[in-house]
């Protein structure tokens, strides 16, 4: 069955242009019969069903007819299934699983032209995820997929969403302080892309940061905490650093980036892939945006000469300690394939300008033996970019070659 899932989803994605004027009527009966397949085999009916919808015409709005019927089904199932006696039954939270899979597929890829109809069906189905949500607020999988729902509705919808960001974003921030889902820091960073610049969502913005900032701190007091709650910590500092890029003004307007910096320091030996990786994008995104303000005059944020002295005072308590814990990731503390997401986090360091934290770090770390000694890492870290681009050596790889001299000595 699979096999022919597959290939109903290939013959639509190669033809969609063509069924969708003969042959729509067909599909959608294939659609209404596949309740009792798998969800994988179900997905790609979704799939290849959604590519036919998005070739209708968006003008006299058969595209936003052909979305509602595939969206209709999922919906009243959702509905059935949140007022079920055997709310929490294995079987009924499969169904709703497997609904709102498919309503995340459904919206996964549709024509831009489309955004202001799937807001307007999002609209509708607004109350029902609500509802979901409601029901299921202990159980992470069907929030993440909710969430899911929401993170490909908004991208579909774009600017059209704006009516329903305030009521989302305020929900989320009402549950997230009992209800810590990682997937709802996620959908912060969704609507921070998508509305973080608009002039009318500053208040909703700044208060999103200030609620999800200090609850999510409070999950991530110890190595431990890290070790234990990788999805927070991913969706967490990836909040962080698209706040830094998108809304540096609501950052530094209160001393909550202080707290969350110094909350940083205490995971940075998290060995998780994704929650290593964002948390040095958020450290390296920091000092760039210091760099930045300081460069740059003209920089888009009222409270400049604020920003930049928080900057300077949180780097100059805590430089020193960011570089020695990088250091020592990048010597015996993160497995070998973490070392690339320290590299960006090293240079940000470099162009800070201080060489005398990297003196203190290596100090802190075994010995090693030519061609790769202390002195001669400190030396190509700190060397001009023209003498590293002559020797054709990359920042990576020096960085590389010196964490398998410390190493291979420690072994």
């Amino acid at each position: 069955v699979i096999s022919a899932a597959y290939a109903f989803n290939y013959v639509c994605l190669g033809c969609a242009e063509h069924l969708a004027r003969n042959l729509i009527k067909p599909l959608f009966q294939v659609y209404l019969n596949s309740g009792g397949l798998r969800i994988q085999e179900r997905k790609e009916i979704v799939e290849g069903l959604t590519s036919v919808v998005s070739k209708l015409s968006i003008e006299n709005k058969q595209f936003f007819q052909g979305l509602t019927e595939i969206i209709t089904p999922l919906a009243k199932v959702l509905q059935a299934a949140t007022e079920s006696k055997e709310l929490h039954s294995d079987d009924n939270k499969a169904k709703v699983s497997n609904a709102l899979d498919l309503t995340a597929q459904a919206f996964l890829q549709l024509p831009e032209a489309g955004a202001q109809q799937v807001a307007e069906l999002l609209k509708k189905l607004h109350p029902i995820l609500d509802r979901t949500m409601d029901k299921f607020l202990k159980d992470d999988q069907i929030m993440e997929r909710v969430c899911r729902c929401w993170k490909y509705g908004i991208r579909a919808s774009k600017l059209y969403f704006k009516p329903m960001i305030v009521p989302l974003l305020t929900k989320l921030s009402q549950l997230f302080p009992k209800y810590p889902h990682s997937s709802f820091l996620y959908i912060v960073c969704v609507c921070i892309n998508e509305f973080g610049t608009h002039p009318d969502y500053q208040n909703l913005m700044a208060q999103a940061y200030t609620t999800f900032s200090k609850h999510g701190m409070s999950k991530l007091t110890s190595p431990t905490a890290y070790q234990n709650h990788p999805d927070v910590v991913g969706d967490y500092f990836d909040m962080q650093k698209r706040y830094l890029l998108h809304c540096p003004h609501i950052v530094f307007s209160s001393d909550l980036i202080v707290h969350v910096f110094r909350c940083a320091l205490v995971g940075i030996g998290v060995e998780h892939k994704d929650a290593c990786s964002m948390l040095m994008k958020f450290f390296a995104t920091f000092i760039k945006i210091g760099r930045e303000l300081q460069r740059n005059p003209s920089a888009r944020i009222p409270n400049r000469e604020r920003a930049i002295n928080m900057l300077k005072n949180i780097m100059t308590e805590h430089g020193q300690s960011l570089t020695n814990g990088v250091i020592e990731g990048v010597a015996y503390r993160l497995p070998y394939s973490r070392i690339p997401f320290c590299v960006e986090v090293i240079e940000a360091l470099i162009h800070c300008g201080s060489q005398k934290w990297f003196v203190e770090a290596l100090k802190k770390v075994p010995d090693t033996e030519p061609p790769m000694t202390k002195g001669q890492f400190l030396t190509y870290l700190f060397q001009p970019q023209e003498a590293r681009k002559q020797r054709a050596r990359s920042m990576k790889e020096i960085i590389k070659d010196y964490a398998n001299a410390v190493r291979s000595k420690i072994r």
